[in-house]
Protein backbone atom coordinates (compact mmCIF):
# COMPACT_ATOMS: atom_id res chain seq x y z
CA UNK A 1 0.00 0.00 0.00
CA UNK A 2 1.32 2.84 -1.15
CA UNK A 3 1.92 6.06 1.68
CA UNK A 4 2.80 8.82 -0.78
CA UNK A 5 1.39 10.26 -3.57
CA UNK A 6 2.90 10.90 -7.64
CA UNK A 7 4.28 13.79 -6.73
CA UNK A 8 6.04 12.35 -3.84
CA UNK A 9 4.44 13.87 -1.15
CA UNK A 10 2.25 12.34 1.85
CA UNK A 11 -1.57 11.49 0.71
CA UNK A 12 -4.02 13.60 2.41
CA UNK A 13 -6.53 11.86 4.59
CA UNK A 14 -10.21 11.23 3.41
CA UNK A 15 -12.27 13.89 2.95
CA UNK A 16 -9.81 16.26 3.70
CA UNK A 17 -8.92 17.53 0.86
CA UNK A 18 -12.15 19.22 0.66
CA UNK A 19 -13.52 16.13 -1.64
CA UNK A 20 -16.55 14.15 0.03
CA UNK A 21 -15.43 11.14 1.81
CA UNK A 22 -16.63 7.86 0.74
CA UNK A 23 -18.43 6.08 3.01
CA UNK A 24 -17.82 8.85 6.23
CA UNK A 25 -19.17 11.98 5.02
CA UNK A 26 -21.94 10.02 3.27
CA UNK A 27 -23.81 8.04 6.17
CA UNK A 28 -23.57 11.52 8.11
CA UNK A 29 -25.40 13.60 5.36
CA UNK A 30 -27.67 10.07 4.71
CA UNK A 31 -29.56 10.49 7.92
CA UNK A 32 -30.75 14.43 8.15
CA UNK A 33 -32.00 13.86 4.18
CA UNK A 34 -33.48 10.73 5.15
CA UNK A 35 -35.24 12.62 7.89
CA UNK A 36 -36.16 15.86 6.44
CA UNK A 37 -37.43 13.77 3.41
CA UNK A 38 -39.69 11.89 5.74
CA UNK A 39 -41.27 14.31 7.41
CA UNK A 40 -42.17 15.94 3.75
CA UNK A 41 -44.13 12.83 3.03
CA UNK A 42 -45.63 12.25 6.29
CA UNK A 43 -46.91 16.19 5.90
CA UNK A 44 -48.11 15.21 2.78
CA UNK A 45 -49.82 12.02 3.98
CA UNK A 46 -51.37 14.13 6.70
CA UNK A 47 -52.54 16.82 4.14
CA UNK A 48 -54.68 13.92 2.60
CA UNK A 49 -56.01 11.56 5.49
CA UNK A 50 -59.11 13.32 5.00
CA UNK A 51 -59.31 12.72 1.09
CA UNK A 52 -58.44 8.78 1.45
CA UNK A 53 -57.27 7.41 5.00
CA UNK A 54 -56.14 4.15 3.27
CA UNK A 55 -53.97 6.13 0.47
CA UNK A 56 -52.51 8.57 3.08
CA UNK A 57 -51.57 5.58 5.00
CA UNK A 58 -48.91 4.56 2.34
CA UNK A 59 -47.50 8.11 2.60
CA UNK A 60 -47.52 8.34 6.42
CA UNK A 61 -45.74 5.07 6.42
CA UNK A 62 -43.46 5.19 4.15
CA UNK A 63 -42.24 8.59 5.82
CA UNK A 64 -42.18 6.87 8.99
CA UNK A 65 -39.84 4.31 7.64
CA UNK A 66 -37.31 6.37 6.06
CA UNK A 67 -36.67 7.95 9.77
CA UNK A 68 -35.92 4.50 10.77
CA UNK A 69 -32.61 4.79 9.79
CA UNK A 70 -31.90 7.44 12.45
CA UNK A 71 -33.19 5.41 14.87
CA UNK A 72 -36.36 4.24 17.01
CA UNK A 73 -36.96 7.71 18.60
CA UNK A 74 -36.90 9.16 14.87
CA UNK A 75 -39.55 6.77 14.58
CA UNK A 76 -41.21 7.69 17.63
CA UNK A 77 -40.78 11.25 16.70
CA UNK A 78 -42.02 11.00 13.44
CA UNK A 79 -45.74 9.10 14.48
CA UNK A 80 -46.07 12.30 16.72
CA UNK A 81 -45.77 14.77 14.01
CA UNK A 82 -48.00 12.28 11.83
CA UNK A 83 -50.53 12.78 14.67
CA UNK A 84 -50.20 15.94 15.19
CA UNK A 85 -50.46 17.10 11.47
CA UNK A 86 -53.10 15.63 11.02
CA UNK A 87 -55.47 16.48 13.70
CA UNK A 88 -54.12 19.74 12.55
CA UNK A 89 -56.08 19.28 9.29
CA UNK A 90 -59.32 17.95 10.70
CA UNK A 91 -59.78 20.80 13.37
CA UNK A 92 -59.85 23.09 9.84
CA UNK A 93 -62.03 20.97 7.97
CA UNK A 94 -63.74 18.40 9.90
CA UNK A 95 -63.10 17.56 13.57
CA UNK A 96 -65.23 14.46 14.01
CA UNK A 97 -62.89 12.52 11.82
CA UNK A 98 -59.47 12.47 14.33
CA UNK A 99 -60.57 9.75 16.03
CA UNK A 100 -60.60 8.04 12.61
CA UNK A 101 -57.05 9.50 11.20
CA UNK A 102 -55.57 8.50 14.35
CA UNK A 103 -56.20 5.71 14.24
CA UNK A 104 -54.88 5.31 10.69
CA UNK A 105 -51.35 6.96 11.79
CA UNK A 106 -50.85 4.56 14.36
CA UNK A 107 -51.70 2.20 11.95
CA UNK A 108 -49.47 3.23 10.09
CA UNK A 109 -46.54 3.72 12.37
CA UNK A 110 -47.22 0.18 13.37
CA UNK A 111 -46.42 -1.34 9.94
CA UNK A 112 -43.69 1.57 8.95
CA UNK A 113 -41.31 -1.12 9.64
CA UNK A 114 -42.58 -3.65 7.62
CA UNK A 115 -39.66 -5.08 4.72
CA UNK A 116 -37.15 -4.54 7.00
CA UNK A 117 -35.10 -6.27 10.18
CA UNK A 118 -37.48 -4.41 12.42
CA UNK A 119 -40.85 -6.12 11.54
CA UNK A 120 -43.05 -7.21 13.77
CA UNK A 121 -43.76 -10.93 13.77
CA UNK A 122 -47.30 -12.17 12.34
CA UNK A 123 -48.15 -12.93 15.93
CA UNK A 124 -48.54 -9.07 16.82
CA UNK A 125 -49.83 -8.22 12.90
CA UNK A 126 -52.76 -10.49 13.56
CA UNK A 127 -53.29 -8.84 17.01
CA UNK A 128 -52.92 -5.55 15.80
CA UNK A 129 -55.39 -5.68 13.26
CA UNK A 130 -58.04 -6.87 15.60
CA UNK A 131 -57.19 -3.92 17.86
CA UNK A 132 -57.58 -1.68 15.11
CA UNK A 133 -60.69 -3.10 14.29
CA UNK A 134 -61.80 -3.34 17.45
CA UNK A 135 -60.83 0.32 17.46
CA UNK A 136 -62.90 1.37 14.56
CA UNK A 137 -66.09 -0.09 15.84
CA UNK A 138 -65.61 1.35 19.06
CA UNK A 139 -65.40 4.46 17.41
CA UNK A 140 -68.07 3.94 15.58
CA UNK A 141 -70.38 2.86 18.55
CA UNK A 142 -69.43 5.97 20.70
CA UNK A 143 -70.96 8.13 17.88
CA UNK A 144 -73.90 6.43 17.67
CA UNK A 145 -74.39 6.41 21.49
CA UNK A 146 -73.82 10.75 20.93
CA UNK A 147 -77.38 10.02 18.37
CA UNK A 148 -78.95 8.82 20.84
CA UNK A 149 -78.69 4.74 19.09
CA UNK A 150 -76.67 1.82 18.80
CA UNK A 151 -74.00 0.88 16.62
CA UNK A 152 -76.27 -2.28 15.39
CA UNK A 153 -79.22 -0.48 15.32
CA UNK A 154 -77.19 2.19 13.55
CA UNK A 155 -75.81 -0.35 10.69
CA UNK A 156 -79.33 -2.10 10.29
CA UNK A 157 -80.74 1.28 9.26
CA UNK A 158 -77.59 1.82 6.73
CA UNK A 159 -78.35 -1.29 5.29
CA UNK A 160 -82.28 -1.08 5.17
CA UNK A 161 -81.58 2.65 2.97
CA UNK A 162 -78.87 0.93 1.41
CA UNK A 163 -81.84 -2.08 -0.05
CA UNK A 164 -84.13 0.54 -0.47
CA UNK A 165 -82.78 3.00 -2.72
CA UNK A 166 -81.41 -0.02 -4.52
CA UNK A 167 -84.28 -1.93 -4.96
CA UNK A 168 -86.29 1.03 -6.62
CA UNK A 169 -84.77 0.58 -10.09
CA UNK A 170 -83.51 -3.28 -9.50
CA UNK A 171 -86.02 -6.11 -11.29
CA UNK A 172 -87.78 -9.21 -9.54
CA UNK A 173 -84.37 -11.02 -9.99
CA UNK A 174 -82.40 -8.59 -8.92
CA UNK A 175 -84.65 -7.80 -6.00
CA UNK A 176 -84.60 -11.39 -4.67
CA UNK A 177 -80.36 -11.39 -4.95
CA UNK A 178 -80.76 -8.13 -3.03
CA UNK A 179 -82.78 -9.60 -0.44
CA UNK A 180 -79.69 -12.31 -0.15
CA UNK A 181 -77.24 -9.95 0.29
CA UNK A 182 -79.29 -7.71 2.88
CA UNK A 183 -79.73 -10.64 5.19
CA UNK A 184 -75.45 -11.60 4.73
CA UNK A 185 -75.09 -7.99 5.52
CA UNK A 186 -77.29 -7.80 8.64
CA UNK A 187 -75.11 -10.90 9.97
CA UNK A 188 -71.85 -9.71 8.63
CA UNK A 189 -71.64 -5.99 9.02
CA UNK A 190 -69.12 -6.51 11.69
CA UNK A 191 -66.87 -7.95 9.23
CA UNK A 192 -66.12 -4.55 7.63
CA UNK A 193 -64.29 -3.26 10.36
CA UNK A 194 -62.09 -6.26 9.91
CA UNK A 195 -61.69 -5.37 5.94
CA UNK A 196 -60.90 -1.59 6.88
CA UNK A 197 -58.42 -2.99 9.14
CA UNK A 198 -56.68 -5.05 6.75
CA UNK A 199 -56.92 -2.22 3.95
CA UNK A 200 -55.26 0.65 5.69
CA UNK A 201 -52.46 -2.53 7.45
CA UNK A 202 -52.12 -3.64 3.53
CA UNK A 203 -51.42 -0.43 2.63
CA UNK A 204 -49.19 0.62 5.62
CA UNK A 205 -46.88 -2.14 4.82
CA UNK A 206 -46.51 -0.98 1.33
CA UNK A 207 -45.54 2.31 2.37
CA UNK A 208 -43.03 0.68 4.82
CA UNK A 209 -41.81 -2.08 2.46
CA UNK A 210 -41.18 1.17 -0.28
CA UNK A 211 -39.25 2.83 2.50
CA UNK A 212 -37.22 -0.38 3.64
CA UNK A 213 -36.47 -0.58 -0.66
CA UNK A 214 -35.11 3.18 -0.36
CA UNK A 215 -33.10 2.78 2.82
CA UNK A 216 -31.87 -0.90 1.40
CA UNK A 217 -32.81 -2.47 4.49
CA UNK A 218 -35.03 -4.91 3.56
CA UNK A 219 -35.39 -8.20 4.76
CA UNK A 220 -35.26 -11.87 2.77
CA UNK A 221 -38.68 -12.34 4.91
CA UNK A 222 -41.24 -13.58 2.40
CA UNK A 223 -45.07 -14.28 2.55
CA UNK A 224 -44.50 -18.61 2.53
CA UNK A 225 -42.81 -17.74 6.23
CA UNK A 226 -46.09 -16.75 7.49
CA UNK A 227 -47.02 -18.17 10.78
CA UNK A 228 -50.55 -17.38 12.36
CA UNK A 229 -50.50 -17.44 16.27
CA UNK A 230 -52.61 -20.28 18.72
CA UNK A 231 -55.46 -17.82 19.49
CA UNK A 232 -56.64 -17.18 16.03
CA UNK A 233 -57.32 -21.46 16.04
CA UNK A 234 -58.63 -20.81 19.81
CA UNK A 235 -61.01 -18.42 18.20
CA UNK A 236 -61.83 -20.67 15.28
CA UNK A 237 -63.03 -23.22 17.52
CA UNK A 238 -64.44 -20.87 19.55
CA UNK A 239 -66.36 -19.41 16.67
CA UNK A 240 -67.63 -22.92 15.19
CA UNK A 241 -68.71 -23.97 18.98
CA UNK A 242 -70.88 -20.25 19.09
CA UNK A 243 -72.62 -21.54 15.42
CA UNK A 244 -73.94 -24.89 16.65
CA UNK A 245 -75.06 -24.14 19.91
CA UNK A 246 -76.80 -21.30 19.43
CA UNK A 247 -80.04 -22.85 17.97
CA UNK A 248 -80.22 -24.20 21.64
CA UNK A 249 -80.03 -20.77 22.87
CA UNK A 250 -83.78 -19.73 21.60
CA UNK A 251 -83.45 -16.53 23.91
CA UNK A 252 -80.44 -15.33 22.47
CA UNK A 253 -79.99 -17.54 19.58
CA UNK A 254 -79.48 -14.71 16.49
CA UNK A 255 -77.00 -12.83 18.95
CA UNK A 256 -74.82 -15.87 19.75
CA UNK A 257 -74.82 -17.40 15.89
CA UNK A 258 -74.11 -13.43 14.77
CA UNK A 259 -71.02 -13.78 17.00
CA UNK A 260 -70.18 -17.05 16.24
CA UNK A 261 -70.12 -16.59 12.14
CA UNK A 262 -68.69 -13.60 12.46
CA UNK A 263 -65.83 -14.64 15.00
CA UNK A 264 -65.18 -17.54 12.94
CA UNK A 265 -64.99 -15.25 9.87
CA UNK A 266 -62.00 -13.55 11.50
CA UNK A 267 -60.24 -16.58 12.43
CA UNK A 268 -60.98 -17.98 8.66
CA UNK A 269 -59.02 -14.98 7.64
CA UNK A 270 -56.13 -15.74 9.44
CA UNK A 271 -56.04 -19.32 8.80
CA UNK A 272 -56.59 -19.21 5.02
CA UNK A 273 -53.61 -17.12 4.87
CA UNK A 274 -51.36 -19.55 7.23
CA UNK A 275 -52.58 -22.65 4.52
CA UNK A 276 -51.78 -20.14 1.41
CA UNK A 277 -48.15 -19.72 3.17
CA UNK A 278 -47.63 -23.91 3.66
CA UNK A 279 -49.01 -23.77 0.17
CA UNK A 280 -46.59 -21.18 -1.25
CA UNK A 281 -43.65 -22.47 0.86
CA UNK A 282 -43.66 -25.81 -0.42
CA UNK A 283 -44.01 -24.18 -4.18
CA UNK A 284 -40.98 -22.67 -2.97
CA UNK A 285 -39.21 -25.68 -2.29
CA UNK A 286 -40.03 -27.48 -5.56
CA UNK A 287 -38.19 -24.56 -7.04
CA UNK A 288 -41.64 -23.02 -8.73
CA UNK A 289 -41.25 -19.55 -9.28
CA UNK A 290 -43.30 -16.72 -8.42
CA UNK A 291 -45.69 -16.86 -11.51
CA UNK A 292 -46.61 -20.35 -10.26
CA UNK A 293 -47.01 -19.10 -6.74
CA UNK A 294 -49.36 -16.66 -7.30
CA UNK A 295 -51.62 -18.74 -9.18
CA UNK A 296 -51.28 -20.99 -6.18
CA UNK A 297 -52.45 -18.56 -4.50
CA UNK A 298 -55.46 -17.96 -6.40
CA UNK A 299 -56.28 -21.75 -6.41
CA UNK A 300 -56.22 -21.52 -2.45
CA UNK A 301 -58.45 -19.19 -2.54
CA UNK A 302 -61.24 -20.93 -4.44
CA UNK A 303 -60.36 -23.81 -2.67
CA UNK A 304 -61.05 -21.77 0.22
CA UNK A 305 -64.24 -20.18 -0.76
CA UNK A 306 -65.61 -23.91 -1.83
CA UNK A 307 -64.88 -26.44 0.31
CA UNK A 308 -63.53 -24.52 4.01
CA UNK A 309 -59.92 -26.57 2.74
CA UNK A 310 -57.16 -23.94 3.15
CA UNK A 311 -58.34 -22.75 6.31
CA UNK A 312 -58.32 -26.54 8.10
CA UNK A 313 -55.03 -26.78 6.58
CA UNK A 314 -53.53 -23.46 8.26
CA UNK A 315 -55.29 -25.02 11.47
CA UNK A 316 -53.85 -28.14 11.62
CA UNK A 317 -50.39 -26.54 10.81
CA UNK A 318 -50.94 -24.06 13.40
CA UNK A 319 -51.99 -26.57 16.21
CA UNK A 320 -50.10 -29.74 15.64
CA UNK A 321 -48.42 -30.51 11.87
CA UNK A 322 -46.27 -27.46 11.77
CA UNK A 323 -45.65 -28.35 8.03
CA UNK A 324 -42.38 -25.79 7.56
CA UNK A 325 -40.38 -26.84 10.44
CA UNK A 326 -40.98 -23.38 12.07
CA UNK A 327 -39.20 -22.75 15.62
CA UNK A 328 -42.60 -21.74 17.09
CA UNK A 329 -41.31 -19.33 19.64
CA UNK A 330 -43.98 -16.83 18.37
CA UNK A 331 -42.24 -13.89 19.17
CA UNK A 332 -39.66 -14.48 16.61
CA UNK A 333 -40.66 -16.79 14.53
CA UNK A 334 -38.26 -17.90 11.29
CA UNK A 335 -38.96 -20.76 9.11
CA UNK A 336 -35.60 -23.23 7.57
CA UNK A 337 -35.25 -22.23 4.16
CA UNK A 338 -37.06 -24.51 1.77
CA UNK A 339 -34.16 -24.26 -0.34
CA UNK A 340 -32.00 -25.88 2.04
CA UNK A 341 -34.08 -27.61 3.77
CA UNK A 342 -34.62 -31.80 4.25
CA UNK A 343 -37.47 -32.15 6.24
CA UNK A 344 -40.24 -33.32 4.43
CA UNK A 345 -43.86 -32.96 6.18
Amino acid sequence: MNDTSENGRPVAPEGFDGSKGKRGAQEVAEGPSSTQGGLVWILVGAACMLVGIDFACVLVAYGIGLSESNGKGARRTAFVVACLASVLVCILVDHQQIPYVLIGCLTAWIFSADGSDAEASSGWKCFAIAAIALAMAGTDAVFAFLNNTSLPAAMNGAIRVYAREAGQSASADMREQLTAVVTLAKTYWPMAFLSNAIVEALCSHIGGSLAARKRNARTKRTFSEFDAPVWVAVLFIVGVAASLVSSQLPAWSSQVKMVGENVLTAARVALFLQGAAVATWYMKKAGFGPITQGLTLVAAFYLEVSFLLVSVVGLVDVVAANFRGLPRKRDNARPKDPKVSKESA
